[in-house]
């Protein structure tokens, strides 16, 4: 067993049965601090999906024969997910292995199943979902098993379901099963990274007069809230009742910590001690004008007009606090709360503002904003975001604000314009799009800072009005009309200093597809969501009508190597510099300075130099194996280097990022996309094999459903932008070959024959993928390389404003083959010198010399092909 802990009342567990004892438990306190912030798939889909239907399971030991009676779990969600109210029942099992699980998700062991109803929701769950009971019926003998509890859901209507993971399990970790194979695992099941927040309670029953008594408010025996003469007749009314094991007598609350199981004078002493303690739940009341009052009962408050603030609550963590309320956009009223403002239908402008200095204009122009520029912003220059629920698009975007006070917001504006990608061109000419259709949703940033969390108010179906500003934004698709939105909706409060997150989106249809615009930064955070969040570094351009502070939520921080030279920076703070951003949080400690980072330098299979940088190991003719190796840790007889972006087979060299790399089908081929990356060769190269890692998302179900593959090579990234078909060269391979990886994703392999002149060239491996039915293909971000990759999307479906855009990190990519040094000289050059070089490896030393002072050479030609020894 990994827990067993028998007192709950006295550590704060959630109880299913008075009594039961737990025997196993992964979820820990109600405070959810046994929980971590990852969730695993755990689910009954409905018939449509069946082959998606997944279970999430841990390991559990028994020493003894045992009986479950009922089971727990932390159960949260995604894609949809709502609450516990769309789940219709759960099913427990065990299973005699991982295997079994893999077959039929329904326990080989043991299986049980739970109507939803006969279930439970804990209200004093405070951890990160809802933690869930649920009745259970097993018997099993000594021995491990696995457990699972899996929720039916439809995902049509409450998304997907999982289970969170624990931080304190034995951290053997768990598994998940798929025997519908829909999730592509290897043999329908892999393991998890996390242990399964799980807790099973067995079918026995404990004395309730051996577990503690309530530690406040004990002698309150009629539960009024209030010790008095009432108490005293219940200890009399059961004088002398004795408990037989299945129960505590009404009114055995002494001597402290457990009772003695009978009423006698000892229960009578107590209340008496107690007399006229009042244990009834007070809190603050704020007052229509601002002022507050802590220590109040509900009623009490309410009697005197006030609001109250909820138990335990105190004025000093309040918002009470007389200010301007906005009635409408000519008629203020000031000196009041923000909550009898709300009564008056009107917009509380923030504690401490009055009707002299504070605007009811709702127009773009009296609010806080981050206005657009008409220019492109982040690293990818992008001029706007797809943010559209038209079905062939389905983009979500949202951005962070944070306000100077308190307040509501109940009005908004934002620019944006259309593209219909088929051509591409501008569709807003003639009007704008085919139906606008716009939602306005909050969320409060409790998720990672990135992007956002839980939905805070919305879903706000608004009608905007819309008016063309006279601006165009420059594309590289031509000029676009800039347009501006206004609209208004149901107050939403918002505290001075909190985080949040705006969402607008629109709904159109047919091939006119709406954009939100990019603004100059603020804190380069915003987000976008297809099938799942992801974060962007530009911002976008919106109004609210409260003041917010100029940085958003404050901007993100990392190294930035200019040169050799490391700042501390933003992302535009360090593009303005030409520099190389790192990443956020990033100091210049972690990367070393911007100085080169020594590693293990290979010459051959069996000879190896440690303490090497990249240059010093290519100059000596050397493979760098990467920053920070060691001889004693790699295999010198894998030699790609230095064109070698994808490292060692256990995929521990990426970064575990995916960018977007794709031929769609024709529905969607304004989205087809590359992802490139650059290669320098200082002498003419051979190349014989082109590998890449390739993984997806959005529905990917693996490397099979990929029909054929197109490798290009390019002269520029600009020329990529204009055709994904290479105008260096390009091949389309249906078949290729599968090296050894442990990794995440698929390692793949592509022989090819490709001669190239010295020069630098950019590189892309393209899968053709049917988005309907496999999702969105990409390759693998890595840890090696330069730190700048390139994605070309000739047809403009992703809305950046040019073909390319620049991204921070290295693509997997790796190249194969040989290089040669060509010395060539014209007859009669005199007073040249030719260099003839001695490349002699030798117990994992390298020597180099060079004669010098040669004249008048005859024409003289040397290939040196890679070889130990070199002449």
């Amino acid at each position: 067993m990994k827990s067993t802990i028998c007192t709950l009342s006295v550590l704060g567990f959630s109880a299913v049965a008075l009594g039961q004892e737990i025997i196993f438990d992964q979820i820990g306190p109600v405070d959810g601090t046994g929980i971590g912030t990852n969730i695993t798939g755990c689910q009954y889909f409905e018939e449509a999906y069946a082959q998606y239907s997944i279970a999430s399971m841990d390991n559990v030991s028994f020493d003894n024969a045992t009986s479950i009676g009922s089971v727990e779990m932390v159960l949260n969600g995604w894609n949809g997910f709502v609450d516990p109210s769309g789940v219709t029942a759960y099913q427990s099992n065990l299973y005699s292995s991982v295997e079994a699980a893999a077959v039929n998700l329904v326990g080989d062991i043991s299986s049980s199943d739970a109507d939803a109803a006969d279930s439970t929701t804990s209200p004093d769950w405070a951890g990160g979902g809802f933690l869930v009971s649920a009745p259970s019926n097993h018997s099993v003998n000594s021995g491990s098993y696995y457990f699972s509890m899996i929720p039916t859901n439809e995902f049509a209507t409450n998304g997907q379901t999982g289970v969170a993971d624990s931080n304190i399990g034995d951290g053997v970790y768990g598994y998940q099963a798929n025997p519908g194979g829909g999730f592509g695992m290897p043999d329908n099941y892999q393991e998890t990274t996390n242990d399964v927040a799980f807790r099973l309670y067995d079918n026995s029953l404990t004395d309730p007069c051996s577990l503690p008594l309530a530690e406040e408010c004990v002698a309150d025996v009629d539960g009024d809230l209030v010790v008095a003469v009432s108490d005293v007749l219940v200890v009399i009314a059961n004088w002398g009742i004795t408990g037989d094991g299945t129960f505590r007598p009404t009114g055995d609350i002494a001597p402290a910590p457990n009772g003695d199981c009978t009423v006698d004078v000892s229960d009578l002493l107590a209340v008496i001690a107690a007399w006229g303690e009042d244990c009834r739940p007070m809190g603050a009341c704020c007052y229509e004008n601002g002022d507050c009052m802590d220590n109040m009962l509900a009623a009490d408050c309410s009697d005197a007009g006030g609001l109250y603030l909820g138990d335990d609550s105190l004025c000093s963590d309040s918002s009470c606090g007389a200010g301007a309320c906005c009635i409408d956009e000519t008629q203020c009223t000031g000196g009041i709360s923000d909550w009898y403002c709300e009564v008056l239908g009107g917009v509380y402008r923030g504690a401490g503002t009055d009707c002299a200095t504070v605007s009811c204009d709702s127009s773009c122009k009296a609010v806080g904003c981050q206005s657009p520029d008409q220019e492109g912003h982040g690293s990818g220059g992008t001029v706007g975001a797809t943010s559209d629920l038209n079905p062939s698009a389905g983009y979500q975007v949202a951005d962070t604000f944070s306000p100077s006070a308190n307040g509501a917001v109940s009005s908004v504006c934002w620019w944006g314009f259309y593209i219909d990608f088929g051509g591409p061109a501008d569709c807003g000419i003639d009007g704008p799009g085919t139906g606008d259709n716009f939602t306005i949703e909050y969320y409060a940033d409790d998720a990672d800072g990135y992007t956002p969390g839980t939905m805070i108010a919305g879903p706000f179906s608004v009608v905007s009005s819309v008016t063309p500003t006279g601006d165009v934004i420059p594309s590289g698709i031509g000029d676009l009309i800039q347009y501006q939105y206004t609209a208004s909706h149901e107050p939403v409060k918002v505290e001075a200093g909190q985080c949040y997150w705006i969402s607008i989106y629109n709904n159109t249809t047919e091939s006119c597809f709406w954009l939100w615009e990019t603004a100059p930064p603020g804190d380069e955070r915003s987000a976008q969501n297809n099938a799942g969040w992801g974060s962007a570094d530009y911002d976008v351009a919106f109004c609210v009508d409260i003041d917010i502070t100029s940085d958003g939520c404050g901007a993100y921080t990392g190294a930035c190597c200019v040169s050799e030279d490391c700042q501390i920076t933003t992302v535009s703070e360090c593009l303005a510099l030409e520099g190389e951003y790192y990443g956020d949080n990033m100091s210049c400690e972690d990367v070393n300075n911007c100085q080169p980072i020594p590693g293990a330098c290979c010459f051959d299979a069996v000879s190896c130099l440690d303490g090497q940088t990249d240059s010093e190991c290519v100059a000596f003719g050397g493979t760098y194996m990467g920053p920070n190796t060691e001889c004693d840790d790699v295999d010198c007889d894998i030699q790609p280097l230095p064109y070698d972006q994808i490292g060692m087979a256990d995929g521990s060299d990426l970064s575990g990022n995916i960018s977007a790399s794709q031929f769609f089908e024709a529905d969607f081929a304004a989205y087809d996309i590359a992802t490139l990356d650059n290669f320098v060769f200082d002498e003419a190269t051979t190349i014989n094999t082109i590998e890449s890692v390739i993984n997806g998302w959005n529905g990917y179900n693996g490397i099979e459903g990929i029909t054929n593959y197109t490798i290009s090579i390019y002269s520029s990234s600009d020329a990529a932008g204009a055709d994904l078909v290479g105008d260096v060269y390009s091949i389309d391979i249906v078949e290729p070959n599968y090296p050894t990886w442990t990794g995440a994703g698929t390692l793949v392999s592509f022989p090819v024959t490709v001669e190239l002149p010295a020069g630098e060239y950019w590189y892309a491996i393209i899968p053709w993928n049917e988005f309907g039915t496999n999702g969105q293909t990409g390759i693998a971000g890595s840890n090696l390389g330069d730190g700048e990759y390139y994605q070309a999307n000739p047809a403009g479906g992703f809305g950046w404003g040019t073909p390319t855009q620049a991204g921070a990190g290295n693509a997997a990519y790796r190249l194969l083959g040989h290089s040669f040094l060509f010395a060539s000289f014209v007859n009669n050059f005199d007073d040249f010198c030719v260099i003839w070089i001695h490349r002699k490896v030798m117990n994992s030393k390298c020597k180099l010399i060079f004669i010098l002072d040669c004249k008048s050479v005859e024409h003289y030609f040397v290939m040196l092909p890679s070889h130990p020894f070199i002449h």
